[in-house]
């Protein structure tokens, strides 16, 4: 087997993922099935027992990080400690003001030294590197679809906040400098760019995404390149690239030290990303090749990394930005491997051949790349686009001129004389950043640009389809595999279609106290609108790729609605409506709204299901019987539901809960409607009630 390091790295990494998923029961045996396959392998197949060796070394090492540096942490659930805290770079503005949300880390806890990772939603604060003393509440991350992702960063308790706040100096560290450093950077393109470009220049050159526009946001992921606004391995090799002349320049040496001190000096500038991070440490192994004039793999340079990010923390596998970089580098890595073969059989061929072959190797890596990264997207959710190659193709050889400008921008602003020249960058960077962003716009507007793919059924379609590869390669028959693998394609498509039709899928949506209720089927959707301005842009993020159009109805259910910018075809306030009224919205469900003084509620029906949506405690002459009430604010004695769906864990309504079902997500939890059939919660646990 080539390549044996990586396929070892990889095993060890895939491992550490399962074993952080799976639950430990399931762990014992998959470790008894490894060690009886490699034995059984070791002379008919070795080049199997080389993953199979790294997933067991993943699976050791995932349970000794667990017993010596986890467990020891977890052993602090459920006590009031005063701490030393420090304010991590991740923190953001809480929904109170003066307090913020994020990361601190415990220098000290009940006058013992410690260097323990929380999770805290609100504490005093104004920025990073700030230390406090305090008293806090310690517990168990909750088991949410945010957890795995904390872990990674090596949190694995939250906290809450309970008084007792002193303030110390600030923390001297050097991440704190460099954060303050990029601050400043990201202040100096603030000033010389216009609103919207700057927040993208900051975000793609220095990791500020404080100042992106939602828009921008939206536009970019719709496009499929929202991989532009996060730094990654991709900005990395292009900003080390400017210093890259090859092996015939005199001082290829020195310069090779000057480059792994710059991306050393860029890697800790961004705050060390799980994505940054690994191309620094494949950038490490390259330049090492380079220096001692050795050939370098991208696949085992890779394994190598990920080895030593799941040795640093046995977690890190379960970061996203963790599992899209290591899956584009596969991407990329087979479409390095099949322009080679390309090349090699049109090396005959008439030119236009060889050129077209050429022609064809920026839409092979992109589509490649992102083939592998869609079982990432799918299994978090998270929707895919259509037009992500023909984006990719067209934007991506212009973010090196973006970087090279903003560099060149940060340093003639820096010095006084020549601002003149400072203001010329910026304006010819402004103007490549427009056209950037004009053409990710027009992808963005396409058809069926962005499409929302349904999680367990394309994980499985996906599932099926590597088994049929794995198959065909045993096989040798792989160049059968694309036509059986588009008709299984296909066909999996339309039975999606078919399944999916008129299936309801209802969520929360916004702010975990407020949030609006969002009802989609067959591509429509209905809006149930509650809270300010944080409210719509979540709801228009959620849409993004599971409504074909905007919402064909959005109920206002606010007691003094203010002017906000709808886009429904219909909007009904219910301020202005009367005491009950009756429709058909969507295809065929039943809409029931009623009204008395300052109070409104909604209830949709589907099939013989019945949701219900309030704001206000509503006053009707008899009680209206639900299936389940949506996070109301406060509860009426005039709905009585079986179950209600909240985003917060502890309601100040939940002592008075009788006779029913509390059922709570953090994030958009909802429930999936087949009407007169079925119904299935999504990311919604049951509470229990006192």
């Amino acid at each position: 087997m080539k390549r044996k390091l990586g396929w070892f790295g990889l095993g060890f990494a895939g491992a550490e993922l399962a074993a952080a998923i799976l639950p430990s029961p399931v762990c014992v045996p998959a470790a008894a099935f490894l060690v009886c396959a490699a034995y059984m392998l070791r002379k008919r197949r070795s080049d199997t027992v080389i993953p199979l060796l790294g997933a067991l070394c993943g699976l050791a090492w995932f349970w000794l990080f667990a017993f010596v540096w986890v467990q020891p942490a977890k052993t602090m659930a459920g006590q009031t400690v005063t701490c030393t805290a420090v304010i991590e770079t991740d923190a953001e503005a809480s929904y109170s003001e003066s307090r913020l949300r994020g990361t601190l880390l415990l220098t000290e806890i009940d006058g013992k030294p410690a260097r323990v990772r929380v999770q805290c939603a609100s504490f005093p604060g104004e920025t990073a590197g700030e230390r406090f003393t305090a008293k806090f509440a310690l517990e168990t991350l909750p088991d949410n679809q945010y957890r795995l992702s904390r872990n990674s960063k090596g949190v694995y308790l939250q906290a809450e906040y309970l008084g007792s706040y002193h303030t110390l100096d600030a923390s001297r560290a050097p991440r704190f400098a460099l954060f303050r450093l990029r601050q400043r950077w990201s202040a100096v393109l603030r000033r010389n760019l216009p609103r919207k470009l700057d927040g993208m220049e900051a975000a793609m050159l220095l990791a500020d995404k404080s100042r992106l526009d939602d828009s921008v946001v939206q536009a970019f992921r719709t496009a499929g390149v929202s991989h532009l606004l996060a730094v990654s391995g991709l900005h990395l090799a292009l900003l080390c690239g400017l210093l890259g002349f090859g092996r015939r320049w005199k001082f290829y040496k020195p310069l090779i030290f000057l480059r792994a001190a710059g991306a050393l000096f860029y890697v800790l500038l961004t705050g060390a990303p799980v994505s940054v991070l690994r191309a620094g440490l494949v950038l490490a192994v390259a330049l090492a090749g380079d220096f001692f004039l050795l050939p370098v793999d991208l696949l085992t340079s890779t394994g190598f990394a990920a080895i030593l990010l799941g040795l640093q923390n046995a977690y890190a596998p379960c970061d996203i930005g963790f599992q899209l970089s290591f899956c584009a580098v596969l991407g990329v890595q087979a479409a390095a491997a099949l322009t080679e073969a390309e090349q090699r059989a049109a090396e005959e061929k008439p030119a236009a051949v060889r050129l077209l072959c050429r022609a064809a190797e920026p839409v092979q890596t992109a589509a490649l790349a992102s083939l592998a990264t869609l079982p990432i997207l799918a299994a978090h959710g998270m929707a895919a686009s259509l037009v992500g190659i023909v984006c990719n193709v067209l934007v991506v050889w212009m973010l090196q001129p973006a970087l090279q400008m903003g560099i060149a921008l940060l340093i003639l602003a820096a010095v006084p004389f020549l601002l003149p020249l400072a203001n010329l960058v910026g304006l010819v960077l402004s103007l490549w950043l427009k056209a950037m962003l004009a053409i990710v716009t027009r992808c963005a507007a396409l058809p069926f640009a962005s499409v929302y793919l349904p999680q367990r059924y394309t994980l499985f379609v996906l599932a099926v389809l590597g088994a049929l590869a794995m198959l065909y390669w045993h096989a040798k028959k792989l160049r059968l595999y694309l036509p059986a693998a588009a008709l299984c394609a296909a066909v999996a498509v339309g039975m999606g279609v078919w399944m999916q039709r008129d299936v309801v899928q209802i969520n929360l949506v916004g702010s975990s106290n407020n949030p609006c209720v969002v009802c989609v089927q067959n591509g429509q959707a209905v809006v149930f609108f509650r809270g300010g301005e944080s409210n719509l842009t979540a709801v228009n993020n959620y849409l993004a790729g599971r409504s074909r159009e905007v919402p064909t109805l959005v109920v206002d259910l606010r007691a003094k609605p203010t002017q906000m910018d709808f886009t429904a075809a219909e909007v009904v306030t219910m301020k202005n409506e009367h005491d009950f009224t009756s429709r058909t919205v969507l295809d065929g469900l039943v809409l029931d709204l009623y009204h008395n003084k300052s109070a409104s509620l909604a209830v949709l029906g589907v099939g013989d299901c019945h949701i219900a949506v309030g704001a206000g405690s509503i006053e009707m002459a008899e009680p209206v019987q639900v299936d389940v009430l949506c996070a109301p604010g406060t509860l009426s004695d005039f709905v009585r539901a079986d179950t209600v769906l909240t985003m917060t864990e502890t309601p100040k309504w939940k002592n008075d809960l009788q006779d029913c079902t509390l059922r709570y997500g953090e994030d958009t939890p909802g429930l999936t409607l087949r009407p007169n059939r079925s119904i299935l919660w999504e990311e919604a646990q049951p509470i229990a009630l006192q």
